[in-house]
């Protein structure tokens, strides 16, 4: 059943996506694992990536709320969320560096019901 987008699903969404980034800016492979449920093997795949895009002393984070689902210069927003035919929304977020945006898309999805969204990681791509 797919879901519907309302503005409260998009703050709930981007809520998660800003947490998970903010462990991500730690470099910490057990904090992955910890906070995420994530497996030792996709937690190191995930800090190899992001050594592909960013140097070490590089801040990560997302666009602030207010301009995060507001399209930009070339008509896309900073994080667009979608439904997908399987159920559960889709999220493609523009990692900022140092407040900047780079080239790497974090790709994550959210499922969940009665209201709790749940993050599920998919990739970091161009």
């Amino acid at each position: 059943m797919e879901m519907s987008i309302t503005d409260s699903l998009r703050q709930q969404a981007y809520a998660q996506a800003a947490a998970f980034v903010q462990t991500l800016d730690l470099r910490d492979p057990v904090a992955l694992q910890r906070d995420w449920f994530l497996s030792a093997g996709v937690a190191e795949e995930i800090l190899e990536m992001l050594d592909s895009y960013f140097s070490a002393n590089q801040a990560l984070s997302l666009a602030p709320l207010a301009e995060a689902f507001v399209p930009g210069k070339g008509g896309r927003s900073a994080i667009d969320v979608y439904a997908t035919d399987a159920g559960p929304l889709g999220l493609e977020c523009m990692l900022l560096a140092d407040g900047k945006p780079g080239e790497a898309t974090l790709h994550l999805e959210m499922s969940g019901a009665d209201g709790a969204l749940r993050l599920h990681y998919q990739y970091i791509g161009s």
